[in-house]
């Protein structure tokens, strides 16, 4: 003890006076949970769509057996949930909140065992502001859809804590059409310069987007293979230069052409049905950008997602000068890919049929066909087994090129499914 007094504290002393005033000071009040603090006692939502309502998780608690993707959930949730009348593409977010938040969307009846509806990150949704969420995703008639709403508490010091508590605005909505579904109302594509020491200049232009719900327009410049929910944007290069354009591609099931023209009865392809380009273009002419889904393999309509655009280039420094007959050519790819198939049969009753597509193009796409179906986008590879019908069967593919150059001579693989054993 008397080495502590030394310091002049007496600690013993201290920690019974402290836990004295605990004793005599008011107890802390805490705020009452929700009454949806707890999965089964979820909100049920219903009646016309959009559905939007203010609530509050203040005193919210996390219970046994949740799990909330995220990055830091706070561990504050409230739920609900909604039941679909339609196949439809539905808008689903918590975009007003005094606090950060984590928003998810589940399936199924246990706290325990609950699948993921939607994912991805905040930019999912087509307008929630960042630290907020929103998804779109293709509801299913009669699927009930659980919906957990938590503060988010990430942050990096040294900043403070943010607050996971407060109210926040649910809303569930049709997903309408993007603003630039047409091509009479493009979205501006703006870029900016950056100069370095040394004169060195960068451009680089970004968009965030999505082709949600975006329909076709008569005289639109597609293939006629299905493709469209088609978005367009008006890009205005600043210089004439090369620039390299990337845009959805491949497993994103969506595809982007560059124009020349002021109308669709007057549009000039430069890149078709592209991933990835580098063309030499003028500055200050105003070029239309096309971005838009092939055929899902499932459903066969459009495919349906957010993606990002970006335009990138080399520009010289300033003071140089290039004379047209100085500015490289446009690199124009015009020549067809070829493709091949290879099988392997899996041996089993019934045996498995396993197709590997192959293009002489690196960065190629490819569209299958078996039987009488019609013509589709589809990965590098097929399977079929027991599911497929008895008898005969023919597969067609083609590989389609970065370029948009499409095999004008499918490779064709025949094969006999047998009858199961009897």
């Amino acid at each position: 003890m008397g080495a502590i007094r030394e310091k002049g504290i007496d600690w013993i002393t201290a920690v019974l006076v402290g836990g004295a005033l605990l004793a005599l000071a008011p107890s802390v009040a805490f705020a009452t949970p929700p009454t949806n603090d707890a999965f089964a006692n979820r909100e049920v939502l219903s009646g016309p769509l959009p559905i939007e309502l203010s609530r509050t998780n203040t005193g919210a608690t996390k219970e046994s057996g949740e799990f909330i993707p995220g990055l830091s959930p706070a561990g504050h949730s409230v739920w609900f949930e909604w039941e679909a009348t339609g196949d439809d593409w539905i808008t689903l977010g918590a975009c007003d909140s005094d606090f950060p938040l984590t928003f998810a969307v589940f399936t199924g009846s246990s706290i325990d065992e609950l699948t993921q509806a939607a994912s991805g990150s905040s930019s999912e949704g087509p307008d929630c502001p960042y630290g907020q969420r929103q998804y779109t995703f293709r509801a299913q008639a009669g699927t009930k859809y659980e919906i957990a709403v938590d503060g988010n508490g990430f942050y990096m010091p040294p900043a403070e804590p943010p607050a996971t508590e407060g109210t926040f605005s649910l809303r569930i909505e049709a997903t309408p059409p993007p603003a630039n579904d047409t091509f009479a109302h493009p979205t501006p594509l703006a870029g900016s310069i950056d100069e370095e020491p040394g004169g060195a200049r960068f451009y680089f232009a970004n968009a965030t987007g999505n082709n949600w719900t975006a329909t076709i327009e008569s005289g639109e410049p597609f293939d006629g293979s299905g493709a469209g929910a088609s978005v367009w944007y008006a890009w205005t290069p600043p210089e004439s230069a090369t620039y390299r354009l990337t845009g959805p591609c491949c497993v994103s099931g969506l595809r982007w052409s560059l124009y020349s023209g002021d109308s669709l009865a007057q549009l000039s392809p430069i890149v078709t049905g592209a991933g990835v380009a580098e063309v030499f273009v003028l500055g200050g002419i105003t070029y239309r950008i096309a971005v838009f889904g092939d055929p899902d393999q499932g459903s066969g309509e459009p495919s349906m997602r957010s993606f990002n655009f970006m335009i990138a280039a080399s520009l010289p420094p300033h003071g140089s000068t290039t004379s047209p007959s100085e500015a490289p050519a446009p690199q124009t790819d015009t020549a067809a890919p070829n493709t091949t198939i290879s099988k392997q049969v899996l041996k089993r009753l019934p045996p498995i049929f396993v197709f590997r597509f192959h293009s002489s193009e690196a960065g190629s796409s490819f569209r299958c066909r078996l039987d009488e179906h019609r013509l589709a986008r589809c990965g590098s590879s097929r399977r079929f087994g027991s599911k497929l019908a008895p008898g005969r069967h023919v597969l067609r593919v083609v590989a389609v090129d970065s370029a948009g150059n499409e095999d004008p001579t499918p490779a064709i693989a025949r094969f006999r499914m047998p009858k199961a054993a009897g």
